[in-house]
């Protein structure tokens, strides 16, 4: 993590995913309130694993702080150039058994870092980077092995196998695959009387050195050797080809298994110091050099000297440049605004293509509807002015997220809506239903004695309610009807209901000006009773004068003597 800005950019991201899910994808709501949820939820699962990670970060700093002191005395250009080494494995301890604080040591070539819980190599180099960012780059790690403290194959590839995942880890926090170097402290025989050095080789090398100013080549040291010491030389360089074997086929084979979900761990260089360090009596190299040799090695006390660095066998180490924490986190934004921008974009035009296609194919369907099919019409219309009112909204008021940033075209629609409504066509009003005078009924007995043809004097009133009931019009006839009951003659009935119709008539044609031609009578006796003639209350009913419009196209139309004579 170092100096990375994590929680900034976690922020970022969540701010950026919450306004793609609210303002911009098209999924439904039930959909978006599940997609936030998750994303706050995986926020800050996130967030609480950084803070813990943070919090395991501190817990390795004061592995770090013994280097304050011991970095403030180089020089400013040494300390940017020195590598940083950590020494993690079993024999960790050895090699800082002469340093004060048994943590660090500073020499003139690199910085050696003591940890020995290899489960903190992570940890350790992120606490590192964020320190101190400008030594990001050129850390390496020297793993150390003593073979002597594993009884079985197994228990040993156990061990290898945790190492390698600590070193992946390390080098996930650290952005690159850090170089490594192996360390190997075994016996190979008898102690030589003179200072043990470190034997060497890599991949590119011809064969096993000596990790001298010269790279002495193992051959050449054991002819330079004294006679007394020619022979130990030479046994020597046989135990470290055996031991070169052995590291190939049970240490080397299993770091770099590809069979295996963790990266490979391939040693830039192999480093070997013939030493004696506490061990199990009955260990894997021991019995590979049994079953290879059928030699074993000499019993000989454990020793408790200090080991010293290998400081040659880094010289080479590659350095890294990575990018800077916060540029790292400037390009991951970018990155992240780059894809909200595509996604965004994709999702507006996706959402104006639906709007384009939603008014589009209501102004379609408007017009496809025949224009005398005036409720289908109507509803087609309503619809258009809703469309019309939403893009004025917009118009107005601006569009929405969902369809803006820059993709919004639905404006264009708003001319064709308003040609379309505007030359929609109402129907037709329905034709005015002329009023027809209701049917005015006289009470005969009111009008006419029993019997008689001739009006009351008293029927006057009656007639002139009547009169004003019933109003001439061109192409109307005013039928006057004569009813009467079944008491009497039906022939003398049928002439008196006749006569009272007649009577009625030449009243209206004396008392108004209405002309004769307007005017027919009929006598129908008792031949359209109204109510029961078996009682006084239905004969009296029967007896009756109807008064009514008749539709006739030639009926009471104005004479032309008459016409010339208003003129004048």
């Amino acid at each position: 993590m170092g100096d990375y800005p994590w929680r900034v950019q976690l922020l970022y991201a969540t701010c950026l995913c919450l306004a793609l899910l609210l303002f911009f994808l098209p999924l439904p709501t039930g959909w978006v309130v599940i997609g936030c949820v998750l994303t706050l939820l995986v926020s800050g699962y996130k967030g609480w694993r950084t803070l813990r990670y943070t919090k395991q970060v501190k817990q390795v700093s004061p592995y770090l702080d013994a280097l304050d002191g011991q970095l403030e005395a180089l020089p400013a250009r040494l300390r940017r150039r020195l590598p940083v080494i950590f020494v993690t494995g079993d024999a960790t301890p050895r090699y800082f058994a002469e340093q004060d604080n048994q943590q660090v040591a500073i020499s003139g070539k690199c910085i050696w870092i003591a940890v020995p819980d290899m489960s903190t190599l992570s940890l350790t180099a992120d606490a590192l980077s964020g320190r101190w960012p400008e030594m990001a780059g050129r850390i390496g790690v020297l793993f150390t092995l003593t073979p002597e403290r594993y009884i079985n194959g197994p228990s040993l590839a156990g061990y290898l196998q945790t190492f390698r995942q600590s070193w992946a880890d390390a080098s996930k926090t650290s952005g690159y695959k850090l170089p490594g170097y192996l360390a190997v402290n075994a016996r190979l025989g008898e102690e030589p009387s003179e200072s043990a050095p470190w034997f060497w080789w890599n991949q590119q090398s011809s064969g096993i050195r000596i990790l001298d100013d010269c790279h002495t080549p193992l051959n050449l040291w054991c002819q330079q050797a004294e006679q007394p010491h020619q022979h130990r030389r030479q046994h020597l360089a046989v135990m470290l080809k055996i031991l070169q074997q052995w590291l190939d086929e049970q240490v080397i084979s299993v770091l770099n298994d590809t069979q295996q979900p963790v990266p490979q761990w391939i040693p830039g260089a192999v480093a070997c110091l013939n030493i004696r360090l506490a061990g199990e009596s009955e260990n894997v190299w021991q019995r590979y050099l049994h079953d290879a040799t059928t030699l074993s090695l000499p019993a000989a006390a454990e020793t408790n000297q200090s080991i010293a660095l290998p400081e040659r066998l880094v010289e080479d180490m590659p350095v890294y440049c990575p990018l800077p924490a916060k540029k790292r986190a400037l390009c991951h934004a970018v990155i992240l605004t780059a894809i909200f921008a595509a996604m965004a974009l994709c999702s507006s035009a996706y959402h104006n293509r639906q709007l384009l296609q939603h008014v589009a194919g209501d102004l379609n369907a408007y017009r496809q509807v025949a224009m005398d099919s005036y409720d289908e019409k109507l509803t087609r219309l309503n619809v258009l002015k809703t469309d019309r009112q939403l893009l004025d909204k917009y118009y107005r008021e601006g569009e929405p997220e969902r369809l803006g940033v820059g993709l919004y075209t639905a404006g264009r629609l708003i001319l064709p809506l308003d040609v379309a409504i505007k030359n929609y066509q109402p129907p037709p009003p329905p034709p005015p239903v002329e009023d027809v005078p209701k049917l005015v009924r006289l009470d005969s007995m009111s009008l006419f004695d029993a019997g008689k043809a001739q009006l009351k004097s008293g029927s006057t009133k009656i007639l002139v309610d009547a009169l004003i009931n019933i109003k001439a019009k061109p192409g109307w006839l005013i039928l006057i009807a004569g009813h009467t009951d079944v008491t009497g003659n039906p022939e003398s009935n049928q002439t008196l209901s006749l006569a009272r119709a007649e009577s009625v008539r030449d009243w209206m044609i004396h008392t108004s000006d209405i002309e004769k031609t307007c005017f027919a009578i009929q006598g129908y006796g008792a031949t359209q009773p109204i109510a029961d003639n078996e009682t006084a209350e239905g004969r009296a009913a029967n007896r009756r004068v109807e008064i009514s419009l008749v539709p006739d196209a030639s009926a009471c139309q104005p004479q032309a003597g008459h016409q010339i004579s208003q003129q004048n």
